[in-house]
């Protein structure tokens, strides 16, 4: 699987209509021992850091787009692999609606990934999104 292959399968089930995302499709691109990491800002105007296994994410994520139309999409990659490590930068756009709010925006997540000889596992995601004083370049 290619690395485009492996971010578009990825936002494709954060896309999903509310209530069908299937995360299972995606388990076995992830390493067992995988992290993920939401930053930000809370608030409060404090930075946040909520380290999370996969499933933990899966839990977090579902909750958070309970009745959500979520579409994300990929609109920059970079990729940086030396021999069985790899650096993935992968800067998206979002658009977020439910009952009560609509917004849309862009973030930016990093992987690192590791290939033991069953092909390229994600090992961690580390992501956060634009807001005031914080923006990145049009990669678009």
């Amino acid at each position: 699987m290619s690395f485009a292959d492996l971010t578009s399968a990825i936002y494709a089930v954060v896309s999903a209509p509310p209530e069908a995302r299937n995360w299972e499709s995606i388990r076995a691109l992830y390493h067992p021992r995988a992290t993920m990491v939401r930053t930000g800002i809370d608030s409060t105007g404090e930075r946040f850091a909520l380290v999370m296994s996969f499933d933990e994410y899966i839990a977090n994520a579902s909750e958070l787009l309970k009745g959500v139309s979520f579409h994300e999409v990929e609109l920059h990659q970079e990729v940086r692999e030396f021999g069985n490590v790899a650096q993935l930068t992968s800067v998206y756009e979002f658009d977020f609606k439910n009952a009560d709010k609509e917004f849309s925006g862009r973030g930016i997540n990093f992987f690192n990934l590791i290939n033991g000889g069953d092909g390229w596992k994600i090992i961690s995601i580390v992501w956060d999104n634009e807001r005031d004083g914080l923006s990145l370049p049009d990669w678009s």
